[in-house]
């Protein structure tokens, strides 16, 4: 008897193909506000492998972005907190640690609860902004350099007190709401609450100018809204939230191909995939959802996607244990002048990880045959902290892919999301530029996703009761942070 080709055919309503932080939070929310039935694909064995287990923790609530010549990312952010303190705060009272605070007598701000262990953590980011006697500009003979750095340094201070500063009351009719493109850009001739320092950040600055020979320079110290972030946890917590919503989750599997119906309107009719057990599986659903970050291209032409991608590789130096208890940035007009510092705190049952996250703004195309330069950072680190003090850490690098969208606007990266769907097909591709956008990402989906899906929206419960079982599965799915998985392997 000839051995027979058995496939396995299973049948959804939605079909998430991806299990990154935008996957996983479309997911939990579709499945939080619909009675779909809902499963997610993942080719790696655990969850949150890739780019969303391997940066560096950076909740951006626009601090890196505040000083560009276009708002558009800087308002992005600024959004993210409007949308994950309205429809996750709520819910995830317990682990959703980022609220409104009353500063003043009715005034209302976004702030990171202190002393409450949650998804963000309380230390947080510090701006350092350069004046025209820093190293980088000192060093110039161009005067456009120092024009350059002022007009910046005004661009930052002014979004920044007028988005978290004394200028925008954040509570309106019982809602957040966030600062408009107008307001953060009609930001002349303000008082600017929000410089501050702390003697570490002080102390950083004078040895990084002493490397240089230069006597200490004066320098813009801002303390932001930006925080480190428990990316697993957010990770664990939403997928905790969608399998007790019945999403289901599979992971180790592999699409080989999708077949689409090009008669008419362009339709997915089917995923053909194979399973981590090698059987094959065909999956059909009414809505396939694509959230692949570095995985689109072998999609991209089947689904004739119009966006173009943009992949790029980036350096992270894990140092161990952490150089400073205080994160910072340093934002500069001169690219080699980047740097960020960002301490995480970590626990793997009694086994507790304090631990810094080196990075600056350097990257490599993902086609290039060279890795990317971690010299660069190091050499920053080692003006920063000092050489002994480095270099008595464990030290460990390692690169990680960022799948970006390019707008069409002047071909430059965006450091956005994007959402792309058409009225006449059954699929949308999803793109979120960063971690930190994922309450948007999942929001703007679901509103795409009625467009495309004719469901009924259910009331959820006022906030999310976890129990023992879902969190064990949850903990088994979601992959720990990629530099506590380099610590446990050495």
């Amino acid at each position: 008897m000839k051995n027979i080709q058995v496939s396995e055919i299973e049948y959804v309503d939605v079909i998430i193909v991806g299990g990154g932080i935008a996957g996983v939070a479309i997911a939990e929310f579709l499945g939080r506000h619909s009675n779909l039935s809902i499963k997610v694909l993942e080719k790696a064995p655990q969850l949150g492998t890739l780019a969303s287990g391997k940066l560096e923790g950076w909740y951006h609530t626009g601090a890196l972005y505040s000083g560009q010549d276009d708002a558009q990312t800087f308002i992005n952010c600024v959004n993210g907190v409007e949308d994950l303190i309205n429809l996750y705060t709520p819910y995830f009272s317990h682990q959703c640690n980022l609220n409104l605070i009353e500063k003043n007598p009715n005034f209302f701000t976004p702030s990171v609860i202190p002393n409450v262990q949650g998804w963000f953590n309380d230390n947080p980011v510090y701006l350092i902004h350069p004046q025209a006697d820093a190293p980088e500009i000192s060093s110039s003979r161009l005067k456009s350099d120092a024009v350059q750095i002022n007009i910046q340094r005004n661009r930052v201070l002014g979004r920044l007190e007028v988005a978290y500063g004394n200028k925008h009351n954040w509570l309106v009719n019982g809602q957040c709401l966030a600062p408009t493109y107008a307001q953060v850009e009609n930001h002349e001739g303000l008082n600017f609450s929000l410089k501050d320092s702390t003697e570490t950040i002080q102390n950083l600055c004078y040895k990084f100018d002493n490397s240089y020979g230069i006597e200490p320079a004066n320098y813009d110290l801002i303390k932001t809204l930006d925080c480190s972030m428990n990316t697993s946890k957010i990770l664990r917590d939403l997928v905790s939230s969608a399998l007790s919503h019945g999403v289901t989750f599979e992971t180790g599997i592999t699409i080989n191909k999708l077949l689409m119906d090009n008669y008419g309107p362009i339709r997915l009719k089917s995923l053909l995939c194979q399973t981590k057990k090698g059987l094959s599986k065909r999956l059909k659903a009414k809505l396939f959802i694509f959230a692949v970050g570095e995985g689109f291209e072998p999609f991209l032409k089947d689904l004739q996607v119009r966006a173009k991608l943009k992949r790029s590789r980036s350096a992270m130096v894990v140092a161990y244990p952490a150089l400073v208890d205080t994160n910072f940035v340093r934002m500069s007009t001169k690219n080699r002048f980047h740097f960020n510092h960002f301490v995480q705190r970590r626990e793997v049952g009694e086994e507790k990880y304090i631990y810094s996250l080196l990075a600056d703004s350097g990257y490599a195309n993902d086609d290039s045959n060279d890795g990317v330069d971690i010299e660069p950072i190091l050499e920053s680190a080692e003006r920063y902290f000092g050489k002994d003090k480095l270099y008595n850490r464990q030290l460990y690098s390692y690169e990680c892919v960022k799948t970006e969208f390019i707008s069409e606007e002047e071909q430059k990266r965006r450091y956005s999301y994007w959402i792309e769907s058409n009225s006449d097909s059954n699929y949308l591709c999803v793109l979120p530029g960063k971690f930190s956008f994922f309450p948007t990402v999942a929001y703007q989906a679901y509103q795409r996703i009625k467009t495309l899906l004719d469901f009924e929206e259910i009331a959820t419960k006022s906030s999310f009761e976890s129990n023992i079982n879902i969190e064990d599965k949850a903990n088994k799915l979601v992959a720990e942070s990629y530099p506590l998985q380099i610590f446990r392997a050495n």
